[in-house]
């Protein structure tokens, strides 16, 4: 049986992007649920992200860098799960933050319902503001977003179904959701949104080198974290309640969708179609 030294391992997966990785960090240690360990795991860095690190002088702080870029988030995570002390582990993207209520409210639900993987709700953020809400897929390789940042598992349920698959290049959370469906683990949604997901491909994020994004959400959360969450579920619901699709795109959308479905019956893990995907990603995060 695994003994924890503290009740929450936070890993967060870092590659070249300090600025966003300090802002990711802040929300960290703004947690009102305060026992827990964070491990940076740099993905072979080559900038000042281990200084950046170091700069918040907190002993929960953890860096470690990997002698060589793997090109995704799955060999990070997976040094961080070894490294890991907690009871419950948690993730966040270096370009991702959180809202201080989120290890809360989901260690509180883990803890209530005494289930082994639970999750909160996300708000996606693009250009326009709120532009979608994640939550968890019902099925691997759907057209629904996902993001481990609004997960919470116990450590012991990797010895279950396994770490993350490192020969995946692009999509490591769906096929750790496949294996999670797979062994029938035990779901908890916990209705509260709590983190705040900056696609990479919608932003380019991996080119912005100044005037990122996450930075006026930082502030808006410490100035007023409710105030925001309130605005940001105005702001989906507006959103959506406009959004409509083009009637010339009906053809274009449906072989998009007739692509996508083929890609999901073959293997979106397998190559080529793993590769291609790998390859299309970086190409719109500006790697």
């Amino acid at each position: 049986m695994f003994k924890s030294e503290v009740t929450v391992s936070v890993i967060i997966p870092a590659y070249n992007s300090s600025g966003t990785l300090r802002l990711a960090l802040q929300t960290v240690l703004w947690q009102d649920f305060t026992d827990f360990e964070v491990w940076v795991v740099g993905d072979g860095c080559v900038d000042d992200s281990e200084s950046v690190v170091a700069s918040f002088r907190d002993d929960r702080v953890h860096w470690m860098n990997l002698p060589s870029n793997s090109g995704g988030p799955s060999v990070p995570r997976d040094e961080g799960l070894r490294r890991a002390k907690g009871e419950y582990v948690a993730y966040v993207g270096q370009d991702d933050l959180w809202f201080p209520w989120h290890l809360r409210e989901l260690v509180n639900f883990i803890e209530t319902s005494r289930g082994e993987f639970v999750y909160s709700l996300g708000a996606m953020i693009g250009p326009e503001g709120a532009i979608g809400m994640l939550s968890l897929p019902t099925r691997p390789w759907s057209d629904e977003p996902m993001s481990p940042i609004n997960w919470l598992h116990r450590k012991d349920l990797i010895e279950d179904i396994g770490s993350w698959a490192t020969f995946v290049k692009y999509g490591d959370d769906q096929e750790f959701l496949r294996r999670l469906l797979d062994a029938n683990v035990s779901l908890g949604f916990r209705r509260q949104l709590t983190v705040l997901k900056f696609p990479a491909m919608m932003w380019h994020m991996y080119s912005i080198k100044k005037d990122f994004p996450q930075r006026r959400y930082v502030e808006a959360i410490q100035e007023d974290a409710t105030k925001l969450r309130n605005e940001l579920l105005l702001e989906f619901a507006a959103f959506h309640s406009i959004r409509h699709e083009p009637s010339d795109s009906l053809y274009r959308r449906w072989i998009n969708r007739s692509v996508h479905r083929l890609f999901r019956m073959y293997g979106f893990h397998r190559w080529p179609v793993n590769q291609i995907m790998y390859r299309i990603y970086r190409k719109h995060a500006g790697l």
